[in-house]
């Protein structure tokens, strides 16, 4: 034995190991509400101190596994007798002898293998645990480390999932129920096995009587109840936002590796609110879902042969194989008619009229469908996997409908600190998982223009400044771009000029201020320089983004002309909930400052003078009783400069758009959804306080609509994943507005409208606020400038000009000749 013991013991981990078990515990990830979005880890636990486990479920437990766990020394002579006396007298080995502890060791530490030297090695490592670790820290470890069967390790978590409780709800009989799963998690398995699991159940609770543990009552009553064990797999997640979620995932996986991702335990609260995120969810798949039915129907999902299928439960059982994408559901048709058809949906049969499939006109190409169905077998038939929607949950109302192929994306954030509130990524994360919100690198198209038109503003040009829209000839290029119709409008202001999106005003005034400043000036907004072209095309939006830095970008509109980065992340503890991250992203603050304290904790008992400064949008920024001349109070020098990272400290947002020009773009972007290609969002939110962009791109492959409040950025897009077109019409202001407008009046209701603030020195007549009936056309005579405007070398040799001084329109040394209009198949608008 001590030879034995000198092989083996080098081989055993050293104490230091030993009083570091391991407890593998997933990754946690919360909304900024607190609710559980999601989970990751093989192994499901939920760690709990021994103080907390009711004592009649830790007695099921040592009852049936090592009753005399608190008397021997990690090794039970007297089990290992009685396992003994049962081979030579049965023959079988029916009684184990392995204690709590060399389970512990065999699970924390050791294979599965079932040979002498493991077993010994079982066994010499139990005794050492014994000598390192206390009997109810032991205890506790292996209550918590446990295989339970279900992915559940530990006893707080096979409560959650095998009955949806707390250790405090459960009853007597569901203690022992769970106490019964150590010996064969799979054979004793409730949801498996149930009578084979009753019969174990009922043991345990017949030991915990012979031991005294429970009363005859009490034993009685708990012999009577039912199994009551179901699956509660997702019982605890109370947000539904797997899109945003991944991304978490990849983050932490990014910053801790892989193998402790998973298993640390880590809680990482995010921006996400679930209110705002599901209002989303139904806003995209709504708008999705629209344009689809307008394209037609592609036929069913899948066809199944009925006569192959024996019974009903066959077919549910074929049936749930097909998942549930969004609010669709697979059914199957049992038998169509001319005016109804019948259909399996889960456990009951539902009835499909003509009216519920009418819509579904055969698919052809994105412009043409087929003829009206006139008979519900005009569109099903039996055998069919098709999707189903329910319009009416109390008169239990289905129509016909199908997951949508068209991609589609949004994202909404707060433009105040770029908090991520809600982002969808596509219809459903089970159907696709790839994020078109992040990973979706697609052209803005017109949605790019309110970034040339702020750089021109910058630059001293305003909204009442006039550029001629015209056809427009560029030297030594064969690009003739023109305005979508092919129309135009000649002189006309720039307010007007991006209401109606006039391509031919926008590249004018990119030639005007120089396309080296607009990169320049856009990549201050967050687009990276590679992604912006560097010709006369980034006016129409040819620049390579994506949903999320374009919401971004039109944060700095939205909250006044700060540059503010988005963040999903603000929090991440350890399993001991131990801070290890806490988001530092930059604040707005009032005054001349880089750092911002939006939180301070004041002792007013011994400064009862002392109070925070509000700043801009009721941010905190420095505390307000300083100096006589105001100066910040860490300016004097009594108080120690605030560091980023302390408490509520962060580094002030940069402005990047002066106020004048800030109110100027965004005015004129109020006149787009007053006036222009969003006018619909004025009238259907009936409010004052939203400004945006639509965007549309060649032959409508990608559908913009980028609008805000001074509260919130949102940000819709649609277009398939292989660039194909959209169809005839399908342009932002019918693809992308709808669900723009949808989401914003589900998140704006109750709101009260809130403006901008203008500039006190800026003058009504640069704002060209006039009513539009009442303004006169202008035309080249009075502008010098009846085509291009502008003089140059080449496309290469463009120079920032300096706009002039007649209300800022820039000067035309002479005109230009009407070129012959000439189509182009890669036309941007």
């Amino acid at each position: 034995m001590f030879a034995l013991y000198s092989h083996y013991s080098p081989q055993l981990p050293d104490e230091a190991e030993l009083r570091k078990i391991d407890i593998q515990v997933p990754l946690r990830i919360y909304t900024r509400d607190g609710a559980l979005l999601a989970e990751y880890g093989e192994h499901r636990s939920r760690p709990v101190k021994l103080e907390d486990v009711p004592e009649k479920l830790k007695y099921a437990f040592l009852d049936i596994e090592d009753a005399r766990f608190y008397e021997h020394q990690g090794v039970d002579l007297k089990g290992v007798l009685r396992a003994l006396r049962s081979v030579v007298s049965t023959g079988s080995a029916s009684q184990g002898a392995s204690t709590i502890t060399m389970q512990l060791a065999r699970n924390s530490f050791l294979d599965s293998g079932k040979n002498f030297e493991r077993k010994l090695k079982e066994t010499l490592l139990a005794i050492k645990i014994e000598q390192t670790l206390e009997k109810n820290q032991i205890l506790e470890l292996y209550l918590n480390k446990i295989y339970l069967g279900n992915r559940a390790y530990g006893i707080a978590s096979a409560a959650e999932i095998y009955y949806g409780k707390t250790l405090a709800e459960l009853t007597l009989a569901q203690s022992a129920m769970i106490a019964g799963l150590p010996k064969a998690p799979s054979r004793y398995n409730p949801l498996a096995n149930a009578e084979r699991a009753m019969i174990r159940r009922d043991y345990i609770l017949k030991r915990m009587l012979e031991f005294k543990h429970i009363s005859p009552d009490e034993y009685q009553t708990a012999i009577n109840e039912p199994n009551t064990a179901q699956r509660h797999k997702k019982t605890e997640i109370d947000a539904d936002a797997p899109y945003l979620a991944e991304m978490v995932r990849a983050d932490i996986v990014k910053r801790y590796g892989e193998a402790n991702a998973y298993t640390q335990g880590y809680h990482v609260y995010t921006t996400l609110d679930s209110a705002i995120q599901k209002e989303a969810a139904e806003s995209l798949r709504k708008s999705l879902l629209a344009y689809d039915q307008r394209h037609g129907y592609r036929g069913a999902e899948d066809k199944l042969a009925l006569s192959e299928l024996k019974n009903e439960d066959e077919m549910r059982d074929k049936l749930s194989s097909y998942p549930v994408f969004g609010d669709l559901h697979p059914a199957l048709v049992l038998q169509a008619g001319a005016s109804s058809a019948e259909l399996l949906l889960g456990e009951t049969r539902v009835t499909l009229t003509l009216d519920a499939v009418k819509w579904a006109r055969e698919f052809k190409t994105e412009d043409r469908r087929g003829a009206s169905p006139k008979r519900v077998s005009d569109v099903l038939s039996p055998g069919d996997i098709v999707r189903l929607r329910q319009t009416d949950k109390e008169k239990n109302t289905w129509v016909l409908s199908q997951v949508p192929t068209v991609g589609g994306a949004l994202v909404s954030l707060d433009p105040n600190d770029g908090a991520v509130r809600a982002v969808m990524g596509g219809f459903d994360f089970q159907h696709s998982k790839f994020n078109r919100a992040t990973q979706a690198m697609r052209q803005p198209g017109s949605s790019f223009k309110p970034i040339v038109y702020a750089a021109a503003l910058s630059k001293g040009f305003t909204p009442a400044s006039i550029v001629n829209d015209a056809p427009i000839e560029i030297p030594g290029s064969t690009w003739k771009p023109e305005n979508f119709g092919g129309r135009y409008i000649g002189p006309t202001t720039l307010r007007e000029a991006l209401a109606k999106s006039r391509n031919l005003v926008s590249i004018r005034l990119l030639r005007s201020i120089g396309i080296n400043y607009a990169i320049d000036f856009a990549h201050e907004f967050g687009f990276p320089k590679e992604n912006l072209p560097p010709n006369l095309t980034l006016a129409l939006g040819t620049a390579m983004t994506t949903p999320m830095e374009m919401a971004t970008a039109y944060a700095v509109f939205a909250n006044g002309g700060y540059k503010v980065n988005s963040y999903f992340i603000t929090k991440i503890e350890d399993r001991h909930h131990q801070v290890l991250f806490e988001e530092t992203s930059p604040r707005i603050c009032a005054g001349e400052t880089d750092v911002c304290v939006v939180e301070k904790k004041v002792d007013k008992s011994t400064e009862p003078a002392a109070k925070d400064y509000e700043g801009k949008d009721g941010k905190a920024a420095v505390p307000a009783e300083a100096t006589d001349d105001a100066k910040p109070i860490w300016e004097t020098a009594a108080v120690e400069r605030p560091k980023v990272g302390e408490n509520g400290v962060y580094p002030a947002a940069k402005r990047i758009l002066n106020n004048r020009a800030h109110y100027q773009i965004v005015s004129m972007m109020q006149d787009v959804t007053q006036s222009g290609t969003a006018a619909r969002a004025g009238r259907s939110l009936n409010r004052k306080d939203i400004a945006g962009k639509t965007g549309t791109t060649n032959d409508q492959k990608d559908a913009w609509f980028c609008g805000f409040t001074p509260s919130v950025v949102t940000v819709a897009w649609v277009g398939f994943d292989d660039m194909a077109k959209l169809g005839e019409g399908e342009t932002a202001t019918n693809v992308a507005l709808p669900m723009w407008i949808d989401f914003m009046h589900r998140v704006l209701k109750g709101e009260p409208s809130k403006e901008w603030e203008k500039p006190i020195d800026l003058k009504e007549a640069d704002l060209d606020l006039g009513i539009e009936e009442d303004k006169p056309r202008r035309r080249a005579e009075n502008t010098q400038d009846s085509g291009a405007g502008f003089q140059y070398k080449s496309e290469r040799d463009i120079a920032p000009r300096q706009p002039a001084q007649n209300g800022g329109a820039p000067r035309a040394p002479a005109p230009q000749r009407t070129p012959e209009r000439v189509e182009i198949p890669e036309q941007l608008f």
